[in-house]
């Protein structure tokens, strides 16, 4: 595994090794290897970004970008995965959990993504985020996972 991970916010504390645990686990139940820059950001830039490259015009909770769409099979998974850190603080009060699970929900969403899971069509979708919900528990959050 190769991990870079870039803290672009000062709107939380990021436990970079926490999240370096969190990816080796992923990955490890997934056995898949990756490649991977985890980018921790603000509404401002994610919305920047969404509508530069995706053309939606507003923040997001997480972003995913593949660097190689799809991967050989035997080769490791590797992309950007672009979180905010200000969706997840105001989502997580919403929902009344920790921030950490979801920053953790966002960072499992955005790996699933770079493993070929898609969550455009409502089977998939709901495939996708049990996985998630499967994942977040193994690791030890309890957030809610959309359905």
């Amino acid at each position: 595994m190769k991990l870079e991970i870039v803290n672009l916010q000062d709107l939380c504390t990021i436990d970079k090794k926490r999240i370096r645990k969190i990816v080796r686990e992923v990955l490890k139940l997934e056995k898949k290897d990756a490649e991977l820059s985890v980018v921790f950001t603000d509404n401002k830039r994610i919305k920047e970004i969404n509508k530069t490259f995706l053309r939606h015009n507003y923040a997001t909770d997480v972003i995913t970008f593949a660097y190689e769409e799809p991967p050989p099979s035997d080769a490791p998974v590797s992309g950007e995965i672009i979180v905010s850190v200000e969706m997840a603080k105001k989502l997580a009060q919403r929902h009344g959990c920790a921030v950490e699970g979801e920053i953790a929900l966002y960072l499992i969403h955005g790996m699933l993504h770079l493993l070929g899971y898609d969550d455009r069509q409502k089977r998939a979708a709901k495939k996708m985020h049990q996985r998630e919900g499967e994942l977040l528990s193994i690791l030890g959050y309890r957030v809610p996972v959309p359905n």
